[in-house]
């Protein structure tokens, strides 16, 4: 009889490994490609990162289950690196789209201000980003390095403040700053101006990038819900006072976070035309030169 869970990992794992190239290529589009240096590109880029460095984590922690290679596990503090880098992962990916938010409710909510406009204002953001996601990532870590080093049990309370951190907060903060967006929309298309032509110029092109950051919004909107729909049932089982979650659970709950991964990026090139267009460009000249 085939076991179940074993084939369940084999496919996580392939998913996994398949998804590397492509936040890799999409990564490396704006990295290298001056054209893609816009604020929208740079924000949408370090989610990608994040997204890369979560899916190579879990395509290696899947795979080494699969061939029960255990390299990473040989000492106290290697087992509690990588037991915590999953979850600071995750943290990182949904912080990442936090901080998008955040950024572009400035920017929307503050058009006059040059600060908000600029690209250190949003180097700024990602750092700040990271910054806050070591930081609450510390707790993980101490109590990952008991476990590891005293030998003690996992506590109730650690996946309680994980789904905090990952989930609950992160929810609430989103739909803050959302409600403030959409607040400060609707009452800015109530206003009347009186237009001249100089001002009809620059309320244009304020017009423009105003409609390429609601557009990202919505996008970004739609990559937070993936996550959450994706990971917050595990996260809310694994936090259940008392529950002792059975593997073959435990794997089923992580079918969901497998996709996720998946969609999000193929998500990323499905909302920047420039970048999918670019890649599909490269390809079909390939594909050209091959059959010439």
């Amino acid at each position: 009889m085939v076991d179940i869970l074993y084939v369940i990992v084999i496919i996580q794992a392939i998913i996994f490994v398949l998804t590397i190239p492509f936040p890799l290529l999409y990564l490396l589009s704006i990295i290298f490609i001056k054209r893609f240096h816009t604020a929208n590109n740079i924000l949408t880029a370090s989610f990608c990162l994040n997204c890369l460095m979560c899916v190579i984590y879990w395509a290696i922690e899947k795979t080494s289950g699969l061939f029960d290679i255990y390299v990473l596990y040989r000492t106290p503090i290697l087992i509690t690196l990588t037991s915590s880098a999953g979850q600071i992962l995750n943290c990182s990916v949904v912080h990442s789209l936090v901080a998008i938010t955040i950024n572009r409710c400035f920017t929307i909510c503050f058009p006059m201000k040059r600060f908000f406009k600029s690209k250190a204002w949003i180097y700024l953001s990602i750092i700040v980003q990271w910054i806050f996601t070591l930081l609450i990532s510390i707790p993980i870590v101490l109590h990952n390095s008991k476990v590891s080093v005293g030998g003690i049990g996992f506590s109730s309370w650690i996946w309680s403040y994980i789904l905090s951190v990952i989930v609950i907060i992160p929810v609430i903060v989103n739909i803050i700053f959302n409600g403030i967006i959409v607040a400060f929309v609707r009452s800015s298309s109530r206003r009347v101006h009186e237009i001249t032509v100089v001002v009809t110029s620059i309320t244009s092109k304020n017009h423009q990038q105003h409609r390429r950051d609601i557009k990202l919004l919505k996008h970004i909107i739609f990559l937070f819900i993936v996550f959450i729909l994706g990971w917050g049932s595990l996260y809310i089982v694994l936090a259940l006072p008392g529950l002792i979650l059975p593997n073959w659970l435990y794997n089923v709950l992580q079918i969901p976070p497998t996709f996720t991964i998946t969609i999000q990026i193929v998500d990323l090139f499905i909302y920047n035309h420039e970048v999918r267009q670019y890649w599909k460009d490269r390809i079909n000249r390939c594909f050209n030169r091959i059959c010439h």
